[in-house]
């Protein structure tokens, strides 16, 4: 395995629900490797999402350390988890959250105006990025004129204004159907395979596992299995 990008050691989250506290994470030891496809796979309450907002430094653990490219986030103030985001990850939702009074394009450019203010250049990059999710030709087109899947695929580019080592997508088939769900994820294995972008796709749909390079299993806030697959399967050979 590659150098690990990323390095939870005895990561544990508790929520506070009134009287009671509900323990998402209970010690999660987990390392990823760069370019790695990662699976996160486990029923809904195991701690999917849980893992992946820490990874992300959308919250941060009760205990333990989450090492990211060498560096602890557990210990980064708000204004440096900003911009832990803003440089190192890209996020994709099951929910697109596209501006639908932007097209295709401006919801792009949108992203990538807020990273870099050279407008002359914004609309060379944002048509890079519709280009690599196969949407250049839909450019012009709002929200409400996009399949779920072309929209999905569009918050996909979004997420690649700052072309981040690391894409954490949380359920982005959730809404989708089989086929459009197939093509949003051939857009992620080849984002993983050319890019070498490292992938952490959380799911509760065992179909997908295949298409990992590792599926890690959860269930109650532990990890129960972790499984290699030595060939992942192209996702053309994925049955849902």
């Amino acid at each position: 395995m590659d150098e690990a990008v990323i390095r939870l050691e005895n990561v544990t989250k508790d929520y506070p629900m009134g009287e009671v506290i509900v323990h998402a994470l209970r010690g999660i030891d987990l390392e990823i490797a760069s370019g790695e496809f990662i699976v996160l796979l486990g029923p809904s309450g195991s701690g999917k999402t849980t893992t992946l907002n820490l990874m992300g430094g959308l919250d941060k653990p009760t205990s333990g350390r989450v090492i990211v490219q060498g560096e602890d986030i557990t210990r980064y103030k708000d204004k440096d988890l900003t911009r832990y985001r803003r440089e190192n990850v890209g996020f994709v939702f099951q929910f697109f959250n596209l501006i639908p009074t932007l097209t295709a394009w401006e919801n792009v450019a949108f992203a990538l105006a807020l990273l870099d203010g050279n407008t002359r250049s914004l609309e060379k990059k944002a048509q890079e990025l519709l280009e690599m999710v196969g949407l250049s030709d839909r450019a012009d087109h709002f929200p409400s004129q996009l399949s779920g899947g072309e929209q999905q695929r569009i918050a996909i580019a979004r997420s690649l204004a700052n072309r981040p080592p690391l894409m954490l997508c949380d359920e982005p088939t959730g809404n989708l159907d089989v086929e459009t769900g197939r093509s949003v994820l051939q857009v992620m294995r080849d984002l993983n395979r050319q890019e070498r972008t490292t992938m952490v796709l959380v799911t509760h749909n065992t179909a997908i596992a295949p298409m990992a390079d590792r599926v890690v299993w959860l269930h109650s806030g532990t990890i129960k299995e972790i499984a290699t697959n030595s060939s992942p399967a192209p996702v053309s050979a994925l049955e849902w």
